[in-house]
């Protein structure tokens, strides 16, 4: 007898979910001016995510094209004006059609490995009922180099969810969500590629300074996780966050911290640079705070300049289904 699936409509074809009992897997990826990086994030989850969502927040680039492109392996395209990274992934989380019992969130620069596929395949559908969400890690490559040690393996992030139960956190910039029930951990990684420059990482981290240290100013550094020392991983880095900050030469220690007691010296040269530019980006933020504070008015944001929406885009059934819904939350 032939086997029952669950389907869907994708831009007039129907996709089937996983017909071998594993659970079925949305990726959504927000995008701006990331040609370089999104080929190979779409490439990684072709064939096996359910539904893969594009959102874009007007691209000047030929992102859109390139997600465009993708249309026959399922890729769906809608734009967003951006606000900041927690509104955006908000706005997708209350917008999108996803169908999928679990969303993954994937930056346009990271890489499902097959190893993180298999542990979903083998894990995800024997969740127990109060489990919504799932912490992993990623393995880091700066500047095309591979990353082993200084701690860059260590870290655990909650980035993926089941579908409805997740909402992220009121922060401009380094966005975590909140799920509702308990989180598992997966032993497997994803892989966090950067195919721009160093001149691009630079500038995207004096923003993101800037947005943190606009955060820190409001105190709200933490955000809604309890730094806890025996916590989750996450309230375990939100405690020791706290906790360096309190230490004299806090930027020095960080750094031998990282560097030698870490082992980052192991990655040669490459850890020598991520370690020094991970903590001058924290110095950065500190005094951005000194001088908002000396001079009575917030550090600058300074974004790229945003373009206008596509004309293919705009026009598409799925981005018109997401204004509607829109207006309809603005009216109520």
């Amino acid at each position: 007898m032939a086997s029952q699936h669950n389907t869907f409509s994708i831009a007039g074809r129907v996709s089937e979910f996983p017909p071998d009992g594993s659970a079925s897997v949305a990726v959504v990826i927000l995008t701006f001016n990331e040609e370089a990086n999104l080929p190979a994030a779409l490439d990684s989850v072709k064939n096996w995510a359910t539904e893969v969502f594009v959102v874009d927040s007007y691209s000047t680039d030929g992102t859109v094209e390139i997600a465009l492109s993708r249309a026959d392996d399922g890729v769906r395209v809608v734009q967003h004006e951006f606000v900041n990274y927690s509104d955006q992934w908000n706005w997708a989380l209350t917008h999108l059609p996803i169908a999928a019992e679990w969303t993954l969130k994937l930056d346009a620069d990271e890489r499902v490995t097959e190893e993180f596929k298999a542990e979903c395949t083998g894990r995800l559908a024997n969740f127990e009922a109060g489990s919504h969400g799932v912490m992993f890690r990623r393995r880091l490559f700066f500047m095309d180099d591979p990353l082993r040690f200084g701690g860059v393996r260590s870290n655990y992030d909650l980035r993926m969810w089941r579908s409805g139960k997740a909402r992220f956190e009121d922060r401009a910039v380094n966005e975590r969500a909140i799920v509702e029930g308990n989180s598992e951990t997966f032993a497997t990684a994803i892989e966090h590629h950067d195919y721009k420059s160093l001149t691009d990482w630079l500038a995207k981290h004096n923003r993101y300074a800037s947005m943190e240290a606009i955060t820190g100013l409001e105190g709200n550094l933490d955000g809604e996780i309890a730094p806890r020392l025996f916590g989750s991983p996450m309230e375990r880095r939100c405690w020791l966050r706290r906790f360096a900050q309190r230490l004299p030469l806090r930027h020095v220690c960080h750094f031998l911290f990282r560097y030698i007691l870490l082992r980052g010296v192991l990655d040669g040269r490459a850890g020598f640079r991520y370690a020094f530019l991970h903590v001058s980006y924290m110095y950065w933020i500190d005094l951005k705070i000194l001088e908002a504070r000396n001079r009575g008015r917030p550090p600058a944001v300074v974004f790229p300049q945003r373009g206008r929406p596509h004309a293919a885009v705009e026009q598409s059934a799925i981005q018109q289904q997401c204004d509607r819904k829109h207006a309809e939350r603005q009216a109520a």
